[in-house]
C-alpha cells in the first residue's frame, strides 16, 4: 500500500497536528510509519524496521529493564486523522540512553506535510517525553542528539535544497551542529558478510537541556561524539569507526545549525 495525496488529506492538514505515542505493530497507522519510514531514509542509513516494531511491542509488555534503553516511536496526524493511514503527517523514533542523554534516531515527514510546523512539533514533543523519561529515573537530561546525513558536494541542487530546509528546522528546535567532526555509522543496506562496504557518514547535531551550551568544550563534545559510538553502535576506541570518526587533533566545536546547510565544492569553496 502506498500513501495517496489526496484532497481530503490536504485539508485535514490545515487542522491541529496531533503526536501520540505507537504501541501496537498491528496498527494500520504504524503500518503506515513503517512505509514513511522506508521513503524518507535511504537504504544505507535505516535499520530494520523490525527492530523498531520490537521496541514498540517491548513497551506494551513490561517497563524498560533498570539501565536500558527507554525507547519511543511517535506518530502525527492531523486531528480528527488519527485513524488514517493516508494522513500519517510523520513520525520520529529515539530514545533515552541513561547515564548519557537523549538520541533522536530517525525522524521523516510525509512530502505533503511538509512547511506545515510537523517536523518541529515531532522534535518537542520527543524533547518532553524523553524529559519524563529522564525524571521518573531521577536523572538530568543533558542533551538530545542525533544525526543527518549531507549530501555529497556534486549531489543534486534539490538535494541541498532539501538539506538546507533541514537544517533550519534543526535551528528551529535548538539544535546545534557539532562542527569538526564527520560521524562513520554502518552501512546498513550492505550484506552482514560485506566487510568492505563504506561507512556513511553523518552530521551530528545536539540540543543542549540539563548542561548549558557553554559546558560543550571540545573535550566535552569528544565524549559525547565516543559515548554515540559505544552505546549505539557498540565502537570502542581503537576501532576503525570510532577512530576515524575522532582522529587525534579532533577539536568539534559547536556552531549554528544552519551553517552545516551552506553548500562546499570538493574543494571547500562556499558556493
Amino acid at each position: 500500500m502506498h500513501l495517496q495525496q489526496n484532497a481530503p488529506v490536504k485539508d485535514a492538514a490545515l487542522s491541529k497536528v496531533v503526536v501520540w505515542e505507537a504501541f501496537d505493530v498491528t496498527d494500520p497507522m504504524t503500518l503506515a510509519a513503517s512505509q514513511l519510514y522506508e521513503k524518507t531514509l535511504a537504504a544505507d542509513e535505516r535499520i530494520p524496521w523490525m527492530w523498531i516494531e520490537q521496541s514498540v511491542q517491548d513497551r506494551t509488555k513490561s517497563k524498560p529493564r533498570p539501565g536500558g534503553w527507554s525507547r519511543h516511536l511517535l506518530l502525527a496526524a492531523p486531528e480528527g486523522k488519527q485513524d488514517d493511514p493516508e494522513a500519517l503527517a510523520g513520525y520520529v523514533y529515539g530514545a533515552l540512553l541513561p547515564g548519557y542523554g537523549g538520541y533522536l534516531c530517525y525522524v521523516g515527514v510525509a512530502d505533503w506535510a511538509r512547511r506545515m510546523g510537523v517536523g518541529r512539533r515531532l522534535y518537542d514533543q520527543f524533547f518532553k517525553v524523553l524529559r519524563v523519561d529522564a525524571g521518573e529515573l531521577g536523572e538530568p537530561l543533558p542533551f538530545v542528539i542525533w544525526e543527518s546525513h549531507r549530501p555529497d558536494p556534486m549531489s543534486p541542487a534539490s538535494d541541498w535544497e532539501n538539506w538546507t530546509a533541514r537544517t533550519r528546522l534543526f535551528d528551529r528546535v535548538g539544535g546545534l551542529w557539532i562542527d569538526g567532526v564527520d560521524f562513520l555509522s554502518p552501512n546498513f543496506a550492505a550484506d552482514e558478510e560485506d566487510d568492505e562496504a563504506p561507512p556513511v557518514p553523518l552530521q551530528l547535531f545536539i540540543k543542549p537541556l540539563d548542561v548549558p551550551e557553554a559546558a560543550f568544550t571540545p573535550e566535552r563534545l569528544r565524549e559525547v561524539v565516543g559515548g554515540l559510538h559505544r552505546l549505539v553502535y557498540r565502537n570502542e576506541p581503537d576501532s576503525p569507526m570510532y577512530d576515524r570518526t575522532l582522529p587525534p587533533g579532533c577539536e568539534p566545536r559547536l556552531r549554528p545549525a544552519r551553517v552545516a546547510g551552506v553548500r562546499k565544492s570538493e574543494r571547500g569553496e562556499l558556493v
